[in-house]
């Protein structure tokens, strides 16, 4: 009898395999049409686009405490070290009375620091909550700052006429803008000759793209969730139940634009814009380059520290 059954299942069976096999591919090539064109280099989707933006508006309203924030006091007591000796390794003394903008200030944690080692700042940020918290921190440092809301695509038409910056800091933004490109080359253009630009990017090699396409899946899935009880819960699952994570699953899950680039199409783009010196400051697959607009100024060459073995402090307190 059971053989029999076996012999009456066995085609139907294989027929189920066969559909259920030919769904995932059809639902795979979905997502992967989805995701690129969402991450297109020159125009994202616009839902995706004002999504993202949506998701860092509630982030830096609601969700501004975590590890490697200013909430984090090892973080914020060390902040100024980090900017200069593990990130875009130039000297403390470099900084002070430096015109810097801080291109996609969040929460205000590198605007902080930046402000504490003595740089006058401009904060740009698309998001209101972002501007609020960034001057909140910025509040008691006695420097001079001025806060902008805008995108970074439209960055240079908000500037005073002809004004740049010694240095545009951008760290882990640009990858999340409607149009990478233009808001890249406005960033780029903003920083005066002989001044640095120093950027943090999602590199490629980090996340193979099938590992991509997966996390673009959980982001999708993330966003159809109607409650932020439900959001909440699903971001305390991924991180295992530590509710300490919930700033850091957010930035993960939420926003649907994570670019991923190649460092050789960055440095490219920075040498076809006028920029040398093109170097890698942390050994590590995600993107952390510095760069100088035509040539360095030769006072700030012995500003410059050497690059050395990063990637255990980074993976420690930027994973």
């Amino acid at each position: 009898m059971k053989n029999i059954i076996r012999k009456i299942l066995s085609p139907l069976l294989r027929k189920y395999d066969v559909l259920i096999e030919r769904n995932k591919r059809e639902t795979d090539a979905l997502y992967k049409l989805l995701y690129n064109q969402a991450h297109d280099l020159d125009k994202a989707l616009p839902f995706a686009a004002t999504q993202t933006t949506g998701a860092f508006g509630f982030q830096w309203s609601e969700l501004q405490e975590g590890e490697a924030m200013l909430s984090d006091e090892w973080y914020k007591a060390n902040v100024t070290d980090i900017i200069s000796e593990r990130e875009i390794l130039l000297k403390k003394e470099w900084f002070k009375g430096k015109e810097v903008i801080d291109c996609g200030s969040g929460g205000g944690r590198w605007s902080y620091g930046l402000a504490k080692l003595g740089a006058n700042i401009t904060a740009v940020d698309i998001n209101s909550s972002a501007i609020a918290a960034t001057a909140e921190v910025l509040k008691d440092i006695p420097v001079q700052k001025n806060f902008i809301l805008a995108p970074l695509e439209e960055l240079t038409s908000h500037l005073p006429a002809g004004k740049k910056y010694d240095l545009a800091w951008s760290w882990g933004v640009l990858h999340h803008c409607g149009s990478f490109n233009t808001a890249f080359r406005q960033v780029m253009d903003c920083v005066k000759d002989g001044g640095f630009i120093y950027l943090y990017l999602y590199g490629r090699e980090t996340v193979p793209f099938e590992h991509d396409i997966n996390l673009f899946k959980n982001r999708v899935y993330y966003n159809t969730l109607s409650t932020w009880e439900e959001k909440e819960q699903f971001l305390i699952d991924k991180a295992n139940g530590d509710k300490t994570r919930l700033h850091q699953n957010h930035d993960i899950y939420s926003p649907l634009l994570n670019r991923r680039l190649e460092y050789d199409y960055v440095k490219k783009m920075l040498e076809e814009n006028g920029f040398t010196d093109v170097t890698r400051t942390v050994k590590h697959t995600e993107i952390h380059v510095r760069a100088v607009k035509k040539a360095m100024n030769p006072a700030d060459k012995n500003m410059v520290l050497t690059p050395e073995n990063n990637t255990a402090w980074y993976l420690k307190y930027f994973s």
